[in-house]
């Protein structure tokens, strides 16, 4: 298909981001419509979308994977990367952030910046991408520019600033202010008229101007100078400043529209194209380098199998070209090459240096891989999503279900990075980590649909353990000697608890041989296999030592099996006369919120039987929360805290160590546990 293979410099990767209903796919849709490749706007509301297209996301009308869409644009080859916007969703943001050479921030005007725009503002700025904001919305009833414009110049500063503000707001909203050549464009029937600005909109329109020109003469040291000795720079001057600051992070544009009715998609086509930046350099190799790709998304499809989404890092490649998957060593065929709009799939025969392209069918080749021509070694950090601390049990609807789940959730796990699968060391059954329940359901969804395989949840296994409330002595007897060979096995033990995460200590203090020294390893091994369950809930027993000091043994009916029966027996009985207690799993939580949320979430901290270790100051108006509290308590913690601060908040959870469990709540877990059997 014409334009879709393009030298580098005609290139543009653009990333769409933003909070969920901001307008980010609609937005998408409204810049295919203004290139001419769909007949109307695509909504999401009614499965008319191209970049919505997976099932789960048509029932929910929203996005919930990336999404690719190739523009041929004005001679130039524009790659939309359509990110979701829900919090449980991010885990897709993270990879497309290195496929990207500008970010376009998708603001809502009648909402403003919310929790998802800053986390990844902070992400951009780590790596340093370029970023542009679109203020959408501004047809809607409530939409604000001013206010906006404000609240983003203060939180990003001076390099923030509108190049763009609409000539009216609300249902008058058709057209907007040009704020760099200073006229107004106004969108009559699709026919766009360049005008004079209206006299009731010049004041506004000038002071935003200054805004810009402050914003661009911060990137030459020239024109700052003259700016400052009271020279109001020349347009044309400004124009070619502008380009370079984007590119540098110096500089912050903000552009306006409104994505449902088309109004300034062809303005930001333009802007793309003329202003944004081709292809840049990654992992500090040249562009016209060998053929290197790294992989940024895996999709798994029913009918094709696994599709690659690879960024060319430098060089191109061709139909049936050869790289080496650089964590495997395997040599990777590159049998179909492709680019995509949504589902869509257009052939192509060869992808430049920093261009985006499919590849279907490579065997074991997962997000995060580079690929790379034989010989080469090329590093690329790894920019891995924030882990998901919503955790629950996988478990099969049927037999047929399990003996197919594992390879299910492997396969989705490679097109899902931020799905984290684990077996309970317990009971072996499947734990995934994700980002909160809507996470859950898609995930489950998405098995049923290209797998076939039928899973629900439950609530996982806690990690409990269990304890010696007080040192004690237990007799191991073990002796029968009716008929034939016997078993003859006696030990008396001595038990003590030991500090929180001291373990496991035995001591043989057996003197005289009343007990033979081979057998000693097998009174341990009868210990070992008694802790493994304790008597409260069946938990592991820990922190205990055991020093085996007497006993008794018949030359002929002891055995290896008898002095482990009698030691079984033997911590079984000390435990009895100690008495046993539970433990609990704590976390350790660092938890970023907005300053005014710092009381409510510290509160509910508390109310999950939680401790406030101390809180810190970051910056931009954030506070960092140490605590610890009860994994019990956190389950769904990371969700809860999403609805208790409107998103705006960042966790990090890790075990630090093992508590008593208070009495009400360990008989309450106790009683549960006899009623499940």
């Amino acid at each position: 298909m014409s334009g879709l293979e393009v030298p580098t410099g005609k290139v543009r990767n653009v990333l769409l981001v933003g909070h969920s209903g901001t307008g980010k796919t609609t937005l998408a849709e409204a810049m295919l419509h203004a290139a001419g490749l769909t007949n109307r706007i695509g909504k999401t509301t009614d499965g008319s979308s191209v970049l919505d297209w997976e099932a789960e996301e048509k029932e929910r009308h929203h996005s919930l994977s990336l999404s690719l869409a190739a523009i041929p644009f004005q001679d130039h080859k524009i790659n939309i990367i359509d990110t979701p916007g829900g919090a449980e969703a991010i885990g897709d943001v993270y990879p497309a952030l290195q496929a990207a050479d500008v970010a376009v921030f998708v603001v809502d005007a009648t909402s403003g910046i919310q929790a998802q725009h800053r986390e990844i503002w902070r992400a951009c700025d780590r790596l340093g991408l370029p970023r542009v904001v679109f203020l959408n919305h501004l047809d809607n009833h409530g939409a604000a520019y001013q206010t906006n414009v404000d609240a983003l110049r203060e939180a990003y500063g001076k390099p923030f600033a509108p190049i763009q503000m609409p000539l009216e707001l609300g249902d008058d909203f058709n057209g907007i202010i040009d704020l760099l050549h200073f006229n107004a464009v106004e969108f009559q029937d699709s026919q766009r008229i360049e005008e004079d600005i209206p006299e009731h909109r010049l004041e506004q329109a000038q002071r935003n101007r200054e805004f810009l020109v402050e914003a661009i003469v911060e990137n030459d040291d020239e024109l700052l100078e003259a700016y400052l000795e009271g020279e109001i720079p020349e347009t044309k001057r400004l124009a070619e400043v502008f380009a370079r600051g984007i590119a540098s992070c110096g500089f912050f544009p903000m552009l306006c529209g409104s994505a449902e009715f088309g109004i300034g998609a062809q303005l930001l086509l333009e802007f793309i194209v003329e202003e944004c930046p081709a292809p840049q350099p990654i992992a500090d190799r040249p562009l016209d380098a060998a053929p290197a790709a790294l992989v940024v998304k895996t999709f798994s499809d029913p009918y094709v199998g696994r599709i690659n989404l690879l960024r060319m890092l430098s060089g191109s490649i061709s139909v049936d070209d050869h790289l080496i998957d650089q964590r495997t060593g395997n040599d990777v065929r590159l049998h179909q090459i492709f680019t995509t709009r949504g589902e869509e799939q257009f052939p192509v025969r060869k992808v430049s240096a920093g261009d985006l392209v499919a590849v279907a069918k490579l065997d074991d080749v997962r997000t995060g891989d580079v690929l790379a021509a034989k010989g080469e070694s090329v590093e690329v950090d790894a920019l891995s999503p924030p882990r998901g601390y919503h955790r629950v049990l996988l478990l099969p609807d049927s037999a047929g279900d399990e003996d197919k789940l594992s390879t299910a959730l492997h396969r989705l796990e490679e097109e899902d990075p931020s799905l984290l699968l684990e077996r309970d060391p317990l009971t072996s059954k499947l734990v995934a980590s994700s980002y909160g329940p809507v996470h859950v359901d898609v995930t489950i969804a998405r098995l049923k649909r290209k797998f076939g395989v039928g899973v629900h949840h439950a609530p996982p296994p806690i990690a409990y353990r269990e304890t010696l409330k007080k040192p004690a002595k237990g007799l191991g007897r073990h002796v029968k000697q009716t008929g034939g060979h016997g078993q003859f096995g006696v030990c008396h033990l001595e038990v003590a608890p030991l500090d929180r995460g001291a373990g496991f200590e035995f001591e043989n203090k057996i003197v005289g041989g009343v007990i033979p020294s081979q057998f000693i390893p097998s009174v341990e091994k009868g210990v070992v296999d008694a802790m493994a369950k304790g008597p409260l809930g069946g938990f592991p027993v820990v922190d205990v030592s055991v020093a085996v000091v007497d006993g008794k043994h018949h030359s002929v009916d002891s055995s290896d099996a008898a002095f482990q029966m009698a030691g079984i027996l033997g911590f079984r009985s000390a435990c009895d006369e100690a008495g046993v207690k539970l433990l609990e799993p704590w976390q350790m939580l660092d938890v970023v919120v907005p300053d005014d949320a710092t009381g409510s979430v510290m509160g509910d901290i508390s109310a999950r039987r939680g401790r406030i270790m101390g809180t810190e100051p970051i910056g931009e108006g954030l506070t960092m929360i140490h605590a610890q509290a009860p994994e019990a308590e956190l389950l769904t913690y990371a969700a809860e805290l999403r609805a208790l601060t409107k998103g705006d908040c960042d966790l990090a959870m890790q075990f630090d160590h093992y508590e008593d469990v208070p009495d009400n709540v360990a008989q309450r877990l106790i009683k549960q546990l006899a009623e499940e059997g």
